[in-house]
């Protein structure tokens, strides 16, 4: 499990706002609490109730997170990816993400023994954000990838994932459910409108704007600086992998796919933290803090001020 601590020191891996709002921030009980009793119809209490974030670090292979997943009252494990585009092979990821999560949690002892082994319960849930239109609640199942059988074939396996479209029309019940939840959405919307208006620093503008309209008013406040870090790797994260699905494969093609696809990250990552640390800098960061958040060393930071 993993120990609590501050969102300021030096991680190898980035979070996504996401995450740092609902399972890394200083309230962070609280907000996820609130997401969780609207998801389940509870009434749960942070003071009496367990909630212990689960070490994903050893599970995900990426080095930026939008995934949670939390331990409540040692009985249940709520796993929610924030995702802006549906991937069919999401059940397969959550069940190499649970099967590992119970192996490093289970003493590899107990697996042996002749009594019953408890396990924390899992629910997997997707929140969706992109443009796709889809239904406000809907499922995908693990046995959607076997192979079609009759229909009293018996299924030996299985692994359900509720998707909840959260920016839409017609959003999933929970976003009105939750404040926490509604009124990150409310700042999604912000971002976007403020980068379709064109305005020369969107991401500033739109926490601006936020704290103004009273969205997330206490985080933003307390934390905007590193809230508008977060925001730009999570932009250049984007941008990144969009570019790399073309670059990994043409690399692919000489050097191998995997090979390819290690270059190409490399590479792009590379370039959107000098991006990243560029804009962070014109914002007036020091050269110090651009350093830490997008883990380029501090002469080559120094460099880009010289420029």
């Amino acid at each position: 499990m993993q120990d609590e601590k501050t969102n300021g020191e030096n991680r190898k891996h980035k979070d996504s706002l996401f995450v740092d709002y609902f399972s890394k921030d200083r309230d962070w009980k609280l907000h996820f609490l609130s997401l969780y009793n609207a998801l389940h119809g509870t009434n749960l209490q942070v003071e009496t109730t367990s909630l212990e974030r689960v070490n994903l670090e050893q599970v995900l292979y990426k080095s930026y997170y939008n995934d949670i997943a939390v331990l409540v009252n040692g009985q249940f494990i709520l796993m929610i990816e924030h995702q802006s585009t549906i991937n069919p092979n999401m059940p397969l990821r959550l069940l190499e993400y649970i099967a590992r999560i119970y192996g490093n949690t289970v003493d590899s002892k107990a697996k042996f023994s002749r009594h019953l082994v408890p396990l924390a319960r899992p629910e997997f849930i997707v929140f969706y954000t992109g443009n796709q239109e889809l239904p406000p609640e809907s499922y995908l199942y693990l046995s959607d990838a076997f192979p079609k059988q009759g229909q009293n074939a018996d299924l030996t396996l299985e692994l359900k994932v509720k998707v909840c479209t959260i920016r839409s029309k017609h959003p999933s019940p929970v976003v009105h459910s939750c404040t926490d939840l509604e009124q990150y959405v409310q700042f999604l919307e912000l971002v976007e409108d403020a980068k379709a208006a064109g305005h020369k620093h969107p991401l500033k503008w739109a926490i601006q704007e936020a704290v103004r309209r009273n969205i997330l008013r206490d985080y933003l406040e307390r934390k905007g600086g590193e809230v508008l870090s977060i925001l730009l790797t999570e932009y250049d994260y984007a941008t990144d992998m969009a570019v790399l699905k073309e670059e990994a494969y043409e690399d692919g093609l000489f050097v191998g796919r995997e090979e390819g696809i290690s270059i190409g990250l490399e590479r792009g990552a590379y370039e959107k933290a000098l991006e990243t640390a560029r804009s962070m800098l014109e914002d007036g960061f020091p050269v110090s803090t651009v350093s830490k958040y997008t883990s380029l060393p501090l002469e080559t930071v120094e460099a880009l001020t010289m420029r």
